[in-house]
């Protein structure tokens, strides 16, 4: 028995099929028109498409790309999420308070401190940070020949503030001596230099 074509997709189908096996179109009765016997099959309409049926119409899987491009993007936001958790939990803050130099004012030039300065540091807020400074006896009034005395020691600058100093402190004329405070950062972050007031 000649092969039937579809009338809608122009497809070669087995005789008596019932519909179309490449668009799935139902073949009322005497609607297909027979292929002349010499003429070569059509195209398939899908490409890489071999099924062939009778009497059913074609099923086709519902697509999935869409599907799994969700699944990949939901798993690479999920990476990143864990890999910030895990370097925020590994990596420590920096510093809060960063002093990156304390220089010495006095006034009265008291042991020859005027213009001295020392190394910063860097502590977190609200902290109380001790020092220890080695004072020589080096009286500028005197040429180092006299002892000298540290009565107080504060800062000007804002929102720090000096405590426990071991003043009055007496430096013997060519000797060193110990001079130890406390210094108390404020609670908010600061970056820059600390100013000392020695009298």
């Amino acid at each position: 028995m000649a092969a039937q074509m579809c009338p809608n997709c122009g497809g070669s189908n087995p005789a008596g099929a019932a519909f179309c096996q490449y668009c799935g179109s139902a073949f009322a009765t005497g609607a297909a028109t027979p292929l002349p016997s010499n003429a070569p099959p059509p195209a398939p309409p899908f490409p890489g498409s071999t099924n062939s049926w009778a009497g059913a119409p074609p099923q086709y899987a519902a697509p999935r790309r869409r599907s799994r491009l969700l699944v990949v993007l939901a798993v690479i936001v999920a990476v990143i999420l864990v890999l910030g958790v895990v370097s925020f939990l590994l990596v420590p803050p920096g510093p809060e308070i960063q002093v990156t130099i304390i220089n010495v004012d006095s006034p009265d030039n008291v042991c020859g401190l005027d213009g001295e300065y020392g190394d910063g540091f860097n502590a977190s807020t609200g902290d109380l940070v001790g020092f220890d400074y080695l004072i020589s006896g080096a009286n500028a009034s005197s040429g180092g020949t006299l002892p000298c005395t540290i009565v107080a020691v504060s800062t000007p600058t804002a929102g720090f503030s000096v405590t426990n100093v071991s003043v009055p402190l007496t430096v013997p004329a060519n000797e060193t001596v110990d001079l130890t405070f406390s210094i108390q950062c404020p609670g908010s972050d600061y970056t820059g230099s600390l100013t000392l007031v020695m009298t």
